[in-house]
């Protein structure tokens, strides 16, 4: 799936849906949020776990490619 994210275009991998308020949830129920790290060139755009006591951030995008 693809969202927009502060005026970008960003590819959701599969197996996450999105939820009423904004995040994404996986098959096994943890929730994500979008999360931007860095600016211009050197930005990434990652999807961070929320509420969940294992940390995982898996990366979506980066830099001026959206």
């Amino acid at each position: 799936m693809i969202v927009d994210f502060e005026g970008m275009k960003i590819r959701i991998p599969r197996g996450y849906t999105k939820t009423d308020d904004g995040t994404f949830m996986n098959g096994h129920g943890v929730e994500y949020g979008l999360v931007i790290y860095g600016a211009g060139d050197c930005m990434t755009v990652c999807l961070e776990t929320i509420y969940s006591k294992h940390v995982r951030t898996i990366e979506v995008g980066y830099g001026t490619e959206h």
